[in-house]
Parts: C-alpha cells; sequence; structure tokens
C-alpha cells in the first residue's frame, strides 16, 4: 500500500509538472498588458517551479488551475510576444546564455582558443551593422551574377546546389535527420519549401483576409529588389514572378493534414533509386552537382517526403 502511495506520488508530481511545461501558454489576445520580468528572471526557475501551483484549487476538479494557477496569475506576457509559456521561458534562457557565450568569445584576447576566436570573430562580423550598410548588396554580387547567368533549365541544378551551399534553401529543403525508419541512423533529408510564405495554403486560399496577404507579400517582396538597386517597374514585375513560381511549388505541395501521416513523408531511397528520379532536364554534368552532405553519415541514403522533391 505505501509502495502505491509512493507511484501516485511520483505520477502526481510528473503529471504537475508536464503540465506547467506543456500548456501554460498564455496569448496576446487575453492579457495583452506584459512587462519584462519573466525574461529576466528565467535563469532562477527550477524544472519544477513549486509556486507556479495554485493550491487553492482542487486538482480534482481542475487540475490544469491546480498545475499551473500561480504561474498564470502572475505572469504577463512580453510585449513583443503573440503567446507566452514556460517553454517559452526556457528558450529565452537558452538564448541569453547562448549570447553570454557569443559576447565572450566575441573580445578580443589572447586567452581565446581557436575554436573560441572562430566563433567569435564570426558573431562580431554579424553583428557589424555599420560594415554590412557600408557594403550593400556588394557581397551578394557573385552570386546575382550566377542567378542572373541562367540560360536555361539544364543549368538549373548547378545553380541550386550553389545556392544551398549558401544557405539559401530554393525549391526544396535538404538537410540531415534521423531515419523514421531506423532511429539509430542519420540520413539524408529532402523536402517540400521553396515558400517565402509559412505555409502552402496562403498561396491557395481565396478569402479576403489570404488575398490580402498575398497583396502584402509582393509589396514586402517588391521592395526588397527595389533596395537591392533594381527601379521601381522592374521590381514589381520580379515580385509577380515570385509569386507566380513560388505559387506553382505550393500547388505540388503536401497540405499540413497530409503530412501528419507519417507513411506520407517517408520514401526512404538509396542512390541508384535516387538518381533516377533527378530531373529529366538535368544534364549528366550538372546532375551530379553535389550539395554539401549534411553529415558524414548521411550520404547513401535519402529520404524525402513527396516523390516530387527526390530529384535533389
Amino acid at each position: 500500500m505505501r509502495r502505491f502511495f509512493v507511484v501516485m506520488a511520483l505520477a502526481l508530481a510528473a503529471m504537475t509538472a508536464m503540465a506547467q511545461n506543456a500548456k501554460t501558454e498564455k496569448k496576446n489576445d487575453t492579457k495583452p498588458a506584459a512587462n519584462m520580468a519573466a525574461k529576466s528572471q528565467q535563469k532562477a526557475i527550477p524544472g519544477f517551479d513549486v509556486t507556479a501551483l495554485d493550491k487553492n484549487a482542487d486538482p480534482c476538479t481542475d487540475f490544469y488551475q491546480f498545475a499551473c494557477g500561480g504561474w498564470e496569475a502572475r505572469t504577463q506576457i512580453p510585449p513583443d510576444q503573440a503567446i507566452w509559456g514556460r517553454f517559452s521561458e526556457l528558450n529565452e534562457r537558452n538564448q541569453e546564455t547562448l549570447r553570454d557565450i557569443l559576447t565572450k568569445d566575441e573580445i578580443n584576447s589572447a586567452k581565446r582558443n581557436p575554436v573560441a576566436r572562430q566563433v567569435g570573430d564570426f558573431y562580431a562580423a554579424c553583428m557589424d551593422e555599420k560594415l554590412a550598410d557600408e557594403k550593400g548588396t556588394a557581397p551578394m554580387q557573385p552570386l546575382l551574377e550566377k542567378i542572373a547567368a541562367l540560360k536555361s533549365k539544364a543549368d538549373l541544378p548547378a545553380l541550386v546546389a550553389k545556392l544551398h551551399d549558401q544557405g539559401v534553401r530554393t525549391m526544396f529543403d535538404f538537410g540531415s535527420q534521423q531515419d523514421f525508419g531506423d532511429a539509430s541512423k542519420v540520413i539524408a533529408g529532402v523536402d517540400q519549401g521553396g515558400l517565402g510564405l509559412p505555409d502552402r495554403d496562403y498561396y491557395l486560399k481565396e478569402d479576403a483576409k489570404s488575398v490580402e496577404l498575398r497583396k502584402a507579400y509582393v509589396a514586402n517582396v517588391e521592395k526588397m529588389f527595389e533596395l537591392a538597386g533594381d527601379k521601381p517597374e522592374e521590381a514589381a514585375a520580379e515580385a509577380d514572378a515570385v509569386m507566380t513560381f513560388e505559387t506553382g511549388l505550393a500547388k505540388v505541395a503536401m497540405s499540413r493534414v497530409d503530412r501528419r501521416d507519417p507513411q506520407k513523408v517517408y520514401h526512404r531511397m538509396d542512390k541508384a533509386q535516387r538518381r533516377r528520379w533527378r530531373p529529366t532536364s538535368a544534364s549528366p554534368s550538372t546532375s551530379r552537382t553535389p550539395i554539401r552532405p549534411p553529415s558524414p553519415r548521411s550520404t547513401s541514403p535519402c529520404r524525402t517526403s513527396s516523390r516530387a522533391w527526390t530529384p535533389c
């Protein structure tokens, strides 16, 4: 009997911790006022926060209020966030920890080891807004020239590989991941992608809000082209072309509902199978253009979420 109560107590504690971490998420439409105390205090938050409990609530009647009521009563949503929860606090703490490491490595000191020097110098370069403004689009010119030099579809695979190598995830996503069928293996994963808007439905829905969002998106893309130096009339045409191209990608992309089915997003192939699905427009030379392998262990099998995206 004593063992039973111990087990039940441990289970209750685990459920309370899960509730505190997984469900204490507040939306800004319920509590728009906020302060930054949550961000500044997160480092002191323990894994199991007793003060998050509402001990006046009966856990048998309202377990959520019992587990999270104390936290909800004292927490307000930061003004720069739409929602806020315990995992949000954890993420902020992780971000602060990473920033502390980077700012420490950024300091030019003889005590820095080679890794710290590389990390710190890279971070300092990224944070140098003045230098970035001075250089403008000049660092991108070699890549923009390669895009402008595209002559035919046969040249596209080499260009796409180059863009991916530079961190531009055009047309599809590519990276390393655990094999869904064998979690002990890391394989290359190819997934649908290439969309500037969050989801395919943003391109396909015809309700008033979706139409307005697409107009705003095209206006934003147009502005980006203008900032890159294009004339307004050129930028407008280019923005329309971007929307047309991305809409085409959206039409062949799987819906979120379909992607919830693990069997629909798992098509494991070996190298020979993957080569048979390469684009018919690619020449033998361009089709072998490598995209940098995500990891040393992921160069053999390839998982794709849809056959439409296998020609990587």
